[in-house]
């Protein structure tokens, strides 16, 4: 039963976090300190401190960060970057 009850609380933990830091990335984008902007080579959601978007992301610069996994797998292929324009 302590175990449960651990995990519980490890949860609750990490919503509480995950909700007070989304919180000040809001006020940060309502104070025009921090903006989401979408990545111009992959379309990927980033944070910029400018309304424009970014010309490469972290995603772009570091894939193996980012996905290790997949990576691994696929040493010799270059990032796929999305080919769509996007809509709004």
């Amino acid at each position: 039963m302590a175990v449960y009850q651990v995990f519980t609380v490890a949860v609750i933990v990490v919503l509480a976090v995950a909700a007070t830091a989304a919180i000040y990335l809001g006020l940060l984008n309502w104070f025009g300190a921090a903006y989401v902007v979408r990545c111009a080579a992959c379309h990927h959601l980033t944070l910029s401190s400018a309304k424009d978007p970014q010309a490469s992301c972290p995603h772009c610069r570091h894939p193996a960060l980012l996905h290790p996994i997949y990576t691994a797998g696929h040493r010799d292929q270059p990032v796929r970057v999305v080919g769509d324009r996007l809509r709004y």
